[in-house]
């Protein structure tokens, strides 16, 4: 056996948030990326700080550098710089404003990390070198923790840290995922209880901060639940945790060895290398997050709480208002019309009031969805979504019978943010709409064929 489990060594990746404020934090940066970019360095630092300002009001200068450079970039690599100077927003960004799935974000993310790492300074990039750091640990963990799902052993925190993400054998890429697991199994039936030494008695947030840090990044991408400091693998999630274990995961996909650390030249060109590496889509296709993968029912389930297992945002909404007028006035059910496969309306769901002096006065909502792990909190929250010219023409002509059901699907339940009358919350500033295409009409005398 390589393995020696004794041998520790840490391995650090940028220091985030809470999961909540990762999950809130997402779209807030996805959509000020949207609306700058391509821009120049420059202009990217000044106009991201000043719009992140409205969303964390009160915030230092250092606290706006900390989310636009280690957060938004280097943890989640939203973006990366050109070599002309111009800041563009990395493709699995691109993925998340199309389709507004944050756990697909967090699961694409997660394939991506590895050990030697570009979030870390070039002396500490050094350091891993020497010690031949190679390995892509979360894909490596996926594979222990498979070993002890199928025996029935779960892992707390600190245990997988000891065993897997500060051991050096394993950051080295010499242990085998099954060496790990008979180390862990044997402790286990013998009753012996690991953690990380702490020789320098530094606080346990700092031992055990790295480790925190990456399995929240795990639980934000749906694959790992936390319970009574245990950590157990979301079973509805198997399919990708099995393709994420099945990765090599001592061979990097990004090789820092291939550079010159002594050259600054080399070094500079490796960091700006990475930050495009780490912001593409991973090698392994990340399907669309399903949303009987997500809810975790609660142990008193509720109406509010639970969501019918295959039902996506607009036949959610529709379910919902079938069963409000239902209960206002039952003869008014056939006005419920689900329309979202009709091109060109603007809207996906026509209802009607129910209620008042128009019972059958029509309404009109737009569904839209999102798919995260964390509920958003129901005061400070940020986020973005975008509309079609037809949405916003519909918007527009219904005005106050016009509704925004804004759908957060998460572990535990269903939470639904309604804007009224949009085009009026527009022009009021209680939101902010910003047109980000163009439309080019041109005929033979704009240009010319190419010969």
């Amino acid at each position: 056996m390589i393995y020696n489990h004794l041998d520790q060594y840490r391995c650090a990746i940028v220091r985030g948030k809470a999961s909540s404020d990762l999950d809130n934090l997402l779209p807030a940066y996805a959509g000020i990326l949207q609306e700058l970019c391509p821009c120049t360095k420059e202009t990217f630092r000044n106009d991201f700080d000043s719009k992140l300002m409205s969303y964390l009001p009160n915030s230092t200068q250092k606290t706006l550098d900390n989310h636009r450079t280690e957060i938004a970039g280097k943890l989640f690599g939203m973006y990366y710089e050109d070599s002309y100077g111009f800041i563009h927003i990395s493709e699995r960004t691109l993925k998340l404003l199309e389709d507004s799935d944050q756990i697909s974000f967090f699961k694409d993310l997660c394939l991506a990390y590895q050990f030697p790492s570009g979030m870390n300074k070039p002396q500490t990039l050094q350091e891993h070198l020497k010690e031949h750091i190679s390995i892509r640990q979360l894909c490596f963990l996926m594979n222990v923790l498979l070993l002890c799902h199928k025996q029935s052993i779960f892992l707390s925190k600190k245990q997988i840290g000891y065993y897997v993400l500060n051991s050096k054998d394993v950051l080295r890429g010499k242990a085998k995922a099954e060496e790990v697991f008979l180390q862990i199994q044997n402790d286990f039936s013998k009753g012996i209880q690991r953690s990380i030494p702490n020789p320098n008695n530094k606080e346990a947030s700092y031992v055990y901060q790295h480790i925190n840090e990456q399995l929240n990044l795990l639980f934000l991408a749906n694959l790992i639940l936390f319970e009574n400091g245990v950590v157990y693998l979301n079973e509805k999630e198997l399919k990708f945790i099995q393709e994420m274990a099945s990765q090599k995961s001592n061979k990097l996909l990004f090789d820092f060895y291939k550079y010159n650390f002594s050259s600054v030249q080399d070094r500079k060109e490796c960091l700006k290398d990475w930050d495009y590496y780490f912001g593409q889509l991973s090698n392994l296709e990340v399907d669309q997050t399903l949303i009987e993968n997500i809810i975790i029912t609660p142990t008193k389930p509720t109406e509010e709480t639970t969501v019918a297992i295959g039902d996506e945002g607009e036949e959610y909404v529709y379910e919902l208002e079938r069963s409000r007028i239902k209960e206002l006035n039952p003869r008014l059910l056939n006005k419920v019309k689900k329309l979202g496969r009709i091109k060109g309306i603007g809207f996906d769901i026509q209802s009607v009031y129910g209620e008042g002096d128009f019972p059958d006065f029509a309404k009109y909502i737009e569904v839209k969805t999102t798919k995260r792990v964390t509920p958003p909190t129901q005061t400070t929250f940020q986020d973005t979504i975008n509309l079609t010219r037809n949405e916003w023409i519909a918007a527009q002509q219904h005005s106050k019978d016009y509704f925004i059901y804004r759908l957060y699907i998460f572990q535990g339940g269903v939470r639904i943010f309604v804007i009224e009358n949009p085009y009026k919350a527009s022009q009021t500033g209680q939101l902010k709409v910003i047109p980000l295409t163009f439309r080019l009409d041109f005929d033979q005398n704009s240009g010319r064929f190419y010969a």
